[in-house]
């Protein structure tokens, strides 16, 4: 999976709809039917609070609480499928939450709801001289451009890279608070570069990822933990999301797609490219349709992008191979670019 293909293909359910895109199958998944059940006489506001501080690192952030969870083992199935990724099992929170990052390519996390501090979560950046220990016993030091997760006292996470031992979950938890969050690539990036530490969420965030699958993620996360553990799930869902991120539209022009591959390629089988990817496709008039590009495709902007695709489903090996018509002349050669290059590379040798 190459970089601009993060967004969507760093999960299972990406890969399958490329499946179905290439292979002309039918996609019938969805996460409308693993809606939660919420406990209608506890309110979420009574657990726990979030505040972030800055809206540009952290785009969006959810929480969820879940009570009267039984932690130990998780499912044989889960277990499996976890091994088979490359993941340790650990407990039938955290393996459940790994379970549906690989799902999803959501990364997620859980605090123990009775360690932190005031109820209440903190989207800051470190303070200079703020140390954590991760889950692995590892100390970290901190500074002011490495962002955190925090409580009223202490950082319990290293936002989007990895979890505390403050607030970790353990064989005594009773209240688990769930995190799914959107965070700035560069500055997870910048993060995981200065503490040298790279995970399976980093590797995720650094890429840049979906705002609007935050939410997807905690309630597939959610359900599953209540099914697996019988826990609660509490009324409510903290959403953090002061900036929302909506499909962009994009007009194509047929003859453009025709010039651009040098191959006229049916309105139908168009529309039946672009459907199977998961794009909405409107009809403008006899030269022109509108695409609406789902927000798990980030690469997608322009209607280059849009023609790439297309080529991409038909088949490369489709498109003839035709010589230029032109004869390709180089250009003149630039003495002043030729010698600044010649420079640089004495300078970088010496």
């Amino acid at each position: 999976v190459l970089p601009n293909r993060a967004p969507d293909c760093f999960s299972h359910i990406g890969i399958a709809r490329e499946i179905v895109a290439l292979s002309n199958l039918s996609f019938y998944f969805s996460y409308e039917k693993f809606k939660p059940r919420e406990d209608e006489k506890l309110r979420i506001k009574d657990f726990i609070s979030v505040e972030v501080k800055d809206k540009i690192s952290c785009p969006r952030y959810n929480a969820r609480v879940i009570v009267g969870v039984k932690i130990g083992p998780s499912p044989k199935w889960i277990q499996e499928r976890l091994k088979i990724c490359g993941l340790r099992p650990i407990n039938n929170i955290v393996d459940t939450l790994n379970y549906t990052m690989l799902e999803t390519g959501q990364p997620l996390h859980a605090f123990d709801g009775e360690k932190l501090e005031d109820r209440k979560i903190i989207v800051r950046f470190a303070r200079k001289g703020e140390k954590i220990v991760t889950l692995d016993d590892e100390e970290y030091k901190l500074d002011e451009k490495i962002l955190v997760i925090a409580d009223t006292k202490k950082p319990i996470a290293i936002a989007g890279i990895k979890g505390g031992k403050d607030a970790a979950i353990s064989s005594n938890t009773k209240i688990v608070i769930l995190e799914s969050a959107n965070f700035n690539s560069k500055v997870i990036s910048h993060g995981s570069r200065k503490i040298n530490l790279r995970t399976d969420a980093s590797w995720r965030f650094e890429q840049g990822l979906d705002p609007n699958l935050t939410e997807i993620a905690i309630n597939r996360a959610a359900f599953l933990i209540q099914e697996i553990t019988g826990g609660r799930i509490i009324k409510g869902l903290i959403d953090f999301y002061p900036k929302r991120v909506s499909p962009k539209k994009i007009r194509l022009e047929l003859i453009y797609v025709e010039r651009l591959l040098g191959l006229k390629i049916s309105k139908e089988k168009i529309k039946s490219i672009l459907k199977r990817l998961g794009f909405g496709v409107k009809i403008v008039n006899r030269l022109q349709i509108e695409v609406t590009v789902p927000t798990f495709r980030l690469d997608i902007s322009l209607a280059e992008d849009l023609t790439e695709e297309i080529a991409r489903i038909y088949g490369y090996q489709k498109i003839p191979s035709i010589f230029p018509i032109k004869p390709s002349i180089p250009s003149k050669r630039n003495l002043d670019i030729f010698w600044e290059n010649i420079t640089k590379d004495i300078l970088k040798e010496s």
